[in-house]
């Protein structure tokens, strides 16, 4: 993910307070090993996130999260780690995007059984064009979320677009599933 909370596309480890610059005055910061992403400095690069990670980084990114708000739960780290990889590679375009997935695990999660509502304290949505932040404005049914970024030429509510893009992807991850109204997402 990138922003506020970005994570190592690589090994999902946290990544350092501390930046650094790059030849042309980029921030990058440096993943930092921990009990779940041991090797973490000598794997990965610097880095400001990336807007879609690996299978490994986003089950990595899960537990560390997940451990913030709860003790470790065995059944709900494999249930994720299964439904992020069906996730991911039944994802293609947008749908690859870790703001997707996640948004997508809540959600079948939610479906199994498990507490999710502490996912979204990790994830913001992005605009699905240039992925640059939403800003919100009160709508006749809910907030709309329009592009705050390069994007502010159109009234589209994104929010709605992310929404329709996550349940693209359920229904094609899980076929046999019924497939949730945009509205009926768990965490959006």
């Amino acid at each position: 993910m990138i922003g506020e909370h970005a994570f190592c596309p690589t090994s999902g480890a946290s990544l350092s307070r501390e930046v650094h610059y790059d030849d042309r005055g980029r921030p990058e910061r440096v993943p930092q090993s921990d009990d779940l992403s041991p090797n973490a400095t000598r794997d990965a690069p610097l880095t400001t996130g990336k807007r879609r990670s690996s299978r490994r980084a986003l089950v990595t990114y899960f537990r560390r999260c997940h451990r913030r708000h709860a003790d470790p739960n065995d059944d709900l780290y494999r249930s994720a780690a299964l439904a992020i990889d069906r996730l991911k590679r039944a994802a293609s375009g947008r749908e690859e995007c870790d703001v997707v997935v996640w948004y997508a695990l809540g959600d079948r999660l939610a479906g199994n059984g498990f507490d999710v509502a502490w996912m979204t304290a990790h994830v913001e949505p992005r605009c699905p064009e240039c992925h640059g932040r939403l800003q919100y404005v009160a709508g006749p049914d809910g907030p709309i979320g329009r592009c705050g970024g390069s994007c502010r030429g159109t009234c589209d509510d994104r929010l709605a677009a992310v929404r329709e893009t996550v349940r693209s992807l359920l229904a094609r991850t899980f076929p046999d599933d019924p497939t949730p109204d945009t509205d009926a997402l768990t965490l959006l």
